[in-house]
């Protein structure tokens, strides 16, 4: 079943099919994150792009002049460029359908779009790590590492990127230290890393990294950001990322 919500910026709307994977707080987080990287005619990336979400809401939030996201589920993909229509950016977002590990063809193939560098890429990958071997379940695919790894997501990252672009993702705690030492190896140097926490006196259940395309060394820690009050509410840091008016 498909269903349209309501992005809370700008009058932006997305699709959504519930027996697929639905976008969650990770890529609402991950373009708040990126947003004060795009600058005004830059051009942004976004791998394992899913429904779109993520150069959905660049979009309603930075005067990026073109946005591309690269999906390999064709389902998923149309539905993004369904959004693509619904939200009137014909004009500067394309959705592609591809994979990530074959982006030099596919810049060869796709064309315009990706045949220059670009200034952000972000990424929200797969976080999971297993022996599964399903790969006709759309969850399964959107959560876990069956049909790319992070390294792949670094070096498709490092080849569409120009020369001191900036690279954003969002992923799991547990998986940190191999994430940090993959972006390294592909010379893209962790420059910011926040941690998110559901509660503050909580374990970190996500973390956001920037990291520099041949950048020099020097990592910033950022204040942790905690997603619920005691009582349950969303702080205020949060109800301001998505958009919520609060006292």
């Amino acid at each position: 079943m498909e269903r349209i919500d309501d992005l809370q910026c700008k009058g932006y709307r997305i699709i959504q099919d519930t027996e697929a994977f639905c976008y969650g707080i990770d890529a609402v987080l991950l373009s708040a994150f990126a947003k004060g990287a795009v600058k005004k005619g830059n051009a942004v990336l976004d791998l394992c792009s899913g429904n779109g979400i993520v150069p959905l809401l660049l979009a309603a939030k930075t005067e990026a002049a073109k946005l591309v996201g690269i999906e390999i589920q064709e389902e998923a993909a149309s539905l993004a460029r369904r959004s693509v229509t619904l939200n009137q950016e014909e004009e500067r977002m394309e959705m592609l359908t591809g994979d990530l590990c074959q982006i030099e063809e596919l810049r060869m193939k796709g064309g315009e779009r990706l045949a220059h560098r670009f200034q952000v890429v972000t990424a929200n990958p797969p976080y999971m790590q297993s022996d599964l071997q399903n790969p006709d379940s759309k969850k399964l695919i959107a959560r876990h590492e069956i049909l790319c790894r992070f390294q792949d997501v670094a070096k498709a990252a490092r080849f569409a990127l120009d020369s001191r672009g900036k690279f954003f993702i969002v992923h799991r705690p547990k998986r940190m230290a191999e994430i940090i030492s993959i972006l390294r190896e592909n010379k893209l140097e962790p420059k910011r890393l926040q941690m998110v926490h559901s509660y503050l006196n909580g374990e970190a259940k996500l973390f956001l990294i920037e990291a520099g395309k041949d950048a020099g060394v020097e990592l910033r820690i950022l204040p942790p950001l905690v997603v619920y009050r005691e009582d349950g509410e969303y702080t205020d840091e949060l109800k301001e990322i998505y958009g919520i008016a609060y006292p």
